[in-house]
């Protein structure tokens, strides 16, 4: 059998899922670093994230230089959204969103972390200032190896994410300048696209 949670992590993941759990919408400035372990080499982007509880909808703009939107996507009800500015491409998909992993439903108040994770004290060096956790999934899953949160000791939200690829790449998250429950509705997942974009219909 596995060992119990230890009762400090145990608090923490309670504490941070209740701030989910309250949060009716959820708005931030992501950095994002994408490390490649097979190419030695990393990416960098920008943008804003936004989490509406209702419908359970998600946004993430990526943003130039000059601060437009270049990739948005969204996910709202059962569908995903992918819109490539410079390519002039909309592309819609299907999703099932009752088989997402708990490390995303646990953002609009939904699904256990600890029923999908094993989860632990996280000893990574670079997660500083914060209550930093490891979860491996009880499960093998192919999308990742394995999650860290580094959470705020104050408020319980998650200030950075790191995803583990199957190989070993990371894919890091840092967020700033969090909002919660500020109003936003349904509308601020609609992507209007100029006139010549063209739509992919991939959910029929």
């Amino acid at each position: 059998a596995p060992a119990p949670m230890d009762p400090e992590v145990k608090h923490a993941v309670d504490r941070m899922q209740r701030f989910y759990e309250e949060t009716v919408d959820f708005e931030a400035q992501f950095r994002q670093t994408y490390s490649y372990k097979s190419f030695g080499r990393k990416t960098e982007a920008r943008g804003r994230v936004r989490f509406l509880k209702s419908g359970a909808s998600m946004r993430w703009d990526y943003l130039d230089k000059a601060g437009n939107a270049e990739m948005v996507f969204v996910v709202a009800g059962n569908k995903v959204y992918a819109y490539d500015r410079d390519a002039k491409q909309l592309s819609v998909s299907g999703i099932d969103t009752e088989r997402l992993s708990a490390s995303i439903t646990f953002l609009w108040g939904q699904g256990k972390l600890e029923r999908e994770f094993h989860i632990t004290k996280a000893t990574r060096p670079d997660l500083a200032n914060g209550i930093a956790l490891e979860l491996t999934p009880k499960t093998p899953d192919p999308r990742f190896r394995k999650i860290f949160f580094l959470i705020d000791p104050a408020s319980y939200a998650v200030r950075e994410t790191i995803v583990v690829d199957p190989d070993g790449s990371e894919n890091r998250m840092a967020f700033v300048e969090v909002k919660t429950n500020t109003g936003f509705g349904t509308e601020a997942f609609k992507i209007n696209p100029p006139a010549d974009t063209q739509i992919l219909r991939m959910d029929r």
